[in-house]
């Protein structure tokens, strides 16, 4: 028997492990029966986007959470306000649960069938389109908080979160050393600041795009630190177009000296069921050529 292949995605900034996906991306199509053989077929637009996930609550290795705290993680941020889901395949996008049915069997296994339906455009935190490379952390950062500033002015508000957002990060990158602990400390302070923000923008439909902009930014933001504190903090994302091996594409993009030597941290910074064989249309986490030593 195969073994169980895992796809990682989030909701609310929960991670999820997802076995199983399926996904709706339909087209509304409108058929004119005509007199004869000729009929007409009208398109409506694109129908809701419906994803359908088969989570999976178990001890998995580098999880910080036990499956039950995970379950619980998950239930906290459910409510009536759009997340970000982040979609194996998509990208990140704002969405709401719909169905939601929670299973705990005999062995104590804990699985869930849950609906995400799209509720805004797919907008990838960190657009990685085919034949590019795409900085991650500082650039994703600063674009979602000229977006959000934009959105503000658009609606005659202003606020310094964007700014604060970027000065933050750019402390992060533009040292040799990072300071977990500061990192952390500043991330949740912005995070929190940004939380505010969007409880105040919610409810009113003409601040939507704000609302919107703002809870893209508190994302981006997260994954900055998230790539700030990584052993590897500077990286960069490439994507596959055709099938490859890992090692050919780091050969591609490192020197011969120093191909071997990123071998080991682009599997951990990524989720390679087969090195020998990437996909295309893949998604790689790679760490820069030059990068910084953390501090404790």
């Amino acid at each position: 028997m195969p073994p169980l292949v895992f796809y990682e995605g989030s909701f609310g900034g929960v991670r999820l492990w997802l076995s199983k996906i399926s996904t709706d991306r339909s087209r509304a199509q409108v058929v004119h029966e005509l007199n004869g053989d000729e009929h007409v077929v009208q398109d409506r637009g694109r129908a809701l986007v419906r994803a359908r996930c088969t989570v999976q609550f178990d001890r998995m290795k580098d999880d910080d959470l036990e499956p039950l705290e995970r379950l619980q993680a998950l239930n906290a941020v459910i409510d009536d306000k759009p997340r970000i889901f982040r979609h194996p395949s998509s990208g990140s996008y704002l969405a709401r649960i719909g169905s939601f049915q929670e299973d705990i069997d005999e062995h104590g296994t804990i699985t869930a069938e849950i609906e995400v339906l799209q509720v805004a455009d797919v907008q990838a935190v960190f657009p990685a389109g085919a034949g590019t490379i795409a900085a991650t952390g500082e650039g994703a950062v600063a674009a979602a908080s000229d977006a959000l500033d934009l959105e503000l002015a658009d609606v005659a508000l202003a606020s310094p979160i964007g700014g604060n957002a970027k000065a933050a990060v750019d402390g992060w990158t533009s040292s040799e050393t990072v300071d977990t602990r500061a990192v952390l400390t500043q991330v949740g302070s912005l995070t929190s600041d940004l939380g505010a923000q969007a409880d105040t923008l919610d409810g009113d439909i003409g601040l939507w795009s704000a609302f919107k902009a703002t809870v893209l930014l508190s994302e981006a933001v997260r994954a900055a630190a998230d790539a700030a504190t990584a052993d590897t903090a500077q990286t960069f994302v490439v994507r596959i177009a055709s099938p490859v091996a890992l090692r050919a594409v780091l050969a591609s993009v490192y020197s011969a000296e120093e191909a071997d030597a990123r071998y080991d941290q682009a599997m951990q910074l990524n989720d390679i069921a087969s090195p020998a064989w990437l996909e295309p249309g893949t998604e790689l986490l790679l760490p820069k050529t030059v990068a910084r030593r953390r501090s404790s």
